[in-house]
């Protein structure tokens, strides 16, 4: 019977992490930017040359790893909540029958879940009129998160990427911007 239950079993719980670890992270990014109040230029500098022109655009990397790591520690506390609340399962899944899978009460199965996260920023630039180009800042979090349950171990990925910061910068844009000191190429789309 543990080879027709733990199926059943296991994708529920697959299933429920993955949502649960997407639901963490996005909690934890809106919380971290509600919390600071971060805004667009706390982020991004942008230069003017003496005619008023776009000379370059830096984004303060130093800020942006303050950020992330915020998100990182909210997020991890999310997912350790989701170990200690563990998962609810419908007692019908115990059958092994494909239709009973939702049915009866529920079955708390308690569960060792360890996340890790990584990181990355990515900066967009899109016209949006004649001499605007609409700047916007993401940051896709990758959960990983490892699962221990009676019979199986497994690992659950999930990605999320959330919008951290946009404007509409006025002016012409010059075709290089900074990051942490390098020069990036670049052309609106």
């Amino acid at each position: 019977m543990n080879f027709v239950v733990n199926p059943i079993i296991v994708e529920a719980t697959r299933q429920t992490i993955y949502s649960l670890s997407t639901t963490a992270v996005s909690d934890a990014v809106y919380d971290v930017l509600d919390e600071e109040h971060i805004t667009y230029s706390d982020l991004i500098e942008i230069e003017h040359d003496v005619d008023g022109n776009i000379s370059f655009i830096t984004l303060q990397t130093v800020r942006l790893n303050q950020i992330a790591r915020k998100f990182y520690q909210v997020a991890q506390v999310y997912l350790d909540k989701m170990g200690e609340n563990g998962l609810d399962v419908p007692l019908g899944a115990f059958s092994g029958l494909p239709w009973l899978v939702g049915v009866g009460p529920k079955v708390n199965i308690k569960l060792v879940s360890i996340g890790a996260m990584t990181s990355t920023f990515e900066s967009t630039f899109r016209q949006a009129g004649m001499n605007q180009t609409n700047h916007s800042l993401f940051i896709k979090l990758h959960a990983s998160v490892s699962l221990v349950l009676p019979a199986f171990s497994g690992v659950v990925e999930s990605e999320t990427e959330m919008l951290v910061a946009e404007s509409v910068i006025v002016g012409k844009i010059p075709n290089v911007y900074l990051t942490g000191g390098n020069f990036l190429n670049f052309v609106p789309n």
